[in-house]
């Protein structure tokens, strides 16, 4: 920003903030000759977006370092999303043995992105679907045919789980579960992962009247 842009910047401040603007003319000359210098790097849209902010978020009067603040916490921003490479191919007229010209032009690079001529292009945007890309190709490796996957489960077959002692079959005479159902306490009601000796009684007494029915 240069005098005019300050002068600019500070009338309109001044609409919604009358604090700011010094009424002596000398104090005024020293105040635009110091936000001058203080926002010499600040772009005049950024600095009035960011005075914007300010009486958004705060109640005091706006100095210039809070712009400039603003404006420094942006420009790290840009940077840090900025892949930092530089091609010289961008560039058909630079010549690659010219270095001086090489570190000039990368300089101009960094420049616009930190003053918000040029957007960052983060290291995600230059990579390709990486994830998606290596699925596909496992996928024509691998075809998921009947083979494949008999193949798998021979290598690595599945864990069957348990499902509990053998007389969960029968009712359980002590807590009422039906069969099938695991046991539960009789005093708070909780799921048990034994079996209650009742329980266990009806079923011995089931299997041995099974097995004497088969030898009949």
């Amino acid at each position: 920003m240069n005098l005019d842009e300050t002068l600019d910047l500070l009338g309109q401040i001044s609409l919604v903030d009358d604090r700011v603007v010094k009424v002596d003319h000398i104090e005024q000359r020293a105040q635009v000759t110091m936000w001058a210098a203080v926002l010499r790097d600040v772009p005049l849209q950024f600095a009035g977006e960011a005075a914007g902010r300010h009486y958004a978020e705060q109640p005091w009067p706006i100095k210039p370092s809070d712009i400039a603040t603003r404006w420094r916490d942006a420009v790290r921003d840009r940077l840090g999303r900025a892949t930092g490479t530089f091609e010289p191919t961008h560039h058909p007229h630079l010549d690659p043995d010219d270095v001086g010209g090489y570190v000039q032009a990368l300089r101009a690079d960094r420049g616009a992105v930190a003053g918000g001529d040029s957007q960052p292009v983060a290291v995600a945007e230059l990579m390709p679907a990486v994830g998606d890309r290596f699925g596909s190709r496992l996928a024509e490796l691998v075809p998921a045919n009947a083979e494949f996957t008999e193949a798998k489960q021979q290598r690595y077959p599945r864990r069957e789980q348990p499902k509990g002692p053998p007389e969960r079959a029968v009712h359980c005479p002590a807590c009422g579960a039906s069969a099938g159902r695991p046991c539960k306490t009789t005093s708070r009601g909780r799921q048990m992962t034994g079996t209650h000796p009742s329980r266990r009684d009806v079923y011995e007494a089931a299997q041995a009247t099974d097995s004497k029915g088969d030898q009949s």
